[in-house]
């Protein structure tokens, strides 16, 4: 059987192609699959935000899976669940519970969990009118595909921790495997952006332990990572007469605040430090030793003495997909721009009947692709060109 869609990846953005493909595009569910390789939609994102401690959503209420701008607002009144304790400042930024349990009611009520195939994309091939992607579990022929690619496969490890990758010892906070320190244990956390404070408030406040924040650079504070302007369809306008690719990703990086974090998770840092329950340290690891059980951070401000070490240094530049979109490119001569990025058409199609969404459309959609709403852009945009 030939597919209508394919959809390769299960966040937010798949499940939100996919939601529109159903409503929107009319495709029959026997016509549309999601390739992925964990068990259930969402499932990075929901292991992601669980072991960092989120609590909060830096996106507005109005960002969520569905199309519909306000549809979160509405499940939060039938569920008498649209009080303070659900949003908070700026722009009513949703509950993470909230969001998730939004999330599952419109993939339960459209059925999008049965399109779901846990699988690995290892390769995919222009045949004809249609595309063949090779998996771990056998090949899957579809008429379109979408590739709706994260960044979760590419955590950033500095140099220093390199040795220790693998051991346990030092964890990236993409692993998702890492508890608050125990009674007598400290835990460091080396990062100075919103990933890092949410572990490090985190550890602080669930731990018996001693925690510690080690950030290189003074915070930096930002209630989104990219302006709520790049929402606005001036700006959007705006940026697609760039012609120039180059200037686009120049225009991206300004654009979003890196390594920034929200008003009030810095309010929130400031009185743990204050409690005297959080340490927090500005300087850089140069390098890392055994002591006995311990770790040893030499860092041009000292020597800190850890049980454990957990890295939230965000994810590498390069563009996602790997080895996969790497063969791509190549046997399909598919264009890119100088940083190895897809020039798709506005419709986000990259070749005839093969789509990106997220951070491989980014050229198109702007500084907010690979956000949330960036989800619903580029699902519109898809649909649009049909």
């Amino acid at each position: 059987m030939t597919l209508s869609w394919l959809i390769v990846g299960a966040g937010i953005h798949g499940m939100h192609a996919a939601l529109q493909f159903v409503t929107h595009g009319r495709v029959p569910h026997a016509g549309i699959r999601i390739l992925d390789p964990h068990e259930a939609p969402l499932d990075n994102w929901t292991s992601t935000t669980r072991a960092v401690g989120m609590s909060y959503l830096r996106s507005p209420s109005v960002h969520h899976l569905h199309w519909d701008q306000g549809s979160l607002n509405l499940f939060a009144r039938i569920q008498h669940r649209d009080n303070a304790a659900e949003y908070i400042p700026p722009y009513s930024r949703p509950s993470l519970s909230l969001f998730n349990a939004h999330a599952s009611h419109v993939i339960a009520k459209h059925r999008l969990d049965f399109l779901l195939e846990r699988a690995t994309v290892r390769s995919l091939r222009s045949a004809g009118a249609e595309w063949i992607a090779e998996t771990d579990q056998g090949a899957v022929r579809a008429h379109n595909v979408v590739l709706a690619l994260g960044r979760s496969g590419q955590p950033e490890w500095p140099q220093w921790a390199q040795p220790y990758r693998g051991t346990r010892r030092i964890v990236h906070a993409f692993d998702c495997s890492y508890a608050p320190p125990a009674s007598g244990e400290t835990a460091v956390v080396i990062g100075g952006g919103l990933t890092a404070v949410q572990i490090a408030t985190y550890f602080a406040r669930d731990g018996s332990g001693r925690t510690v924040l080690i950030h290189r650079h003074p915070f930096r504070v930002h209630d989104f990572d990219a302006d709520v302007g790049w929402m606005n369809p001036i700006h959007l306008r705006g940026f697609a007469q760039v012609p120039s690719w180059s200037e686009r990703r120049r225009i991206i990086g300004e654009a979003r605040h890196r390594g920034s974090i929200t008003t009030d998770m810095a309010a929130h840092l400031r009185d743990l430090q204050a409690e005297g329950r959080l340490d927090v340290i500005r300087s850089e690891v140069q390098s890392v030793q055994d002591r006995d059980a311990k770790l040893a951070l030499l860092t041009d401000a000292g020597t800190v003495v850890t049980d454990h070490v957990v890295l939230a240094t965000g994810f590498e530049r390069r563009r996602p997909g790997g080895q996969m979109v790497d063969s791509l490119i190549y046997d399909h001569g598919l264009p890119v721009a100088d940083d190895g990025y897809p020039i798709p058409s506005p419709a986000l199609r990259w070749a005839p009947g093969l789509y990106v969404m997220g951070a491989l459309a980014e050229l198109q959609v702007g500084p907010a692709a690979n956000n949330i709403i960036g989800a619903r852009l580029a699902a519109q945009r898809i649909l649009s060109g049909l």
